[in-house]
């Protein structure tokens, strides 16, 4: 094979890891954590209305605004994905399986994207993923956010303490010993 035809199946192939029309996850394939009994979604909605919501980090899908500080005390998970990425798509069950198996153990699990609210929604409500969906104001690089799926996870100051690129199987034995034992990066 020469260089070039090399290129091209490596281009191809990633192209086909991020492309929508993979078959991706439906709400059949996220039954396990749903039957749990994880009503994630629950933690948002009791968040007071803020007169700006766009003067905070995040928005709630309703137009709620906060900030991590708001779960001071608490480790808090972000997962940063686009409803047009495959791969974060993917890894959406397993983000919430990981996060019933931490319920107890204070962690709070986000998933943040920087599409507009209407697009989050409508997407959602085709896939009808359950969990806490947020949306980040400002754009991923603003947060310096350079590829999706990405993830974060805060100590309970709220501190980033470890970053991770790329989609995994959170509820890996491997990954949720992470979680819960991080090893922080060094910035």
């Amino acid at each position: 094979m020469t260089s070039k035809t090399i290129t091209l199946i490596l281009a191809l192939t990633l192209l086909q890891a991020c492309s929508e029309s993979e078959t991706m996850p439906t709400s059949e394939s996220f039954q396990s954590s749903e039957s749990q009994g994880v009503a994630m979604s629950d933690l948002l909605t009791a968040l007071p209305q803020s007169p700006e919501p766009e003067s905070r980090n995040f928005q709630t899908l309703d137009g709620k605004g906060f900030d991590i500080e708001l779960f001071d005390g608490k480790k808090v998970f972000v997962n940063f994905w686009a409803t047009w990425c495959a791969p974060c798509i993917r890894e959406i069950p397993s983000i919430n399986r990981a996060a019933a198996e931490l319920a107890d153990e204070d962690f709070v699990f986000l998933f943040a994207s920087d599409e507009d609210i209407e697009t989050i929604n409508t997407f959602l409500m085709e896939r009808e993923f359950q969990g806490n969906f947020v949306k980040l104001n400002g754009y991923f690089a603003t947060y310096g956010i350079g590829a999706v799926p990405s993830s974060w996870l805060l100590d309970e100051n709220g501190d980033v303490i470890v970053t991770w690129a790329g989609a995994y199987e959170w509820d890996s034995a491997e990954m949720l010993d992470e979680i819960r034992n991080p090893e922080p990066d060094v910035f």
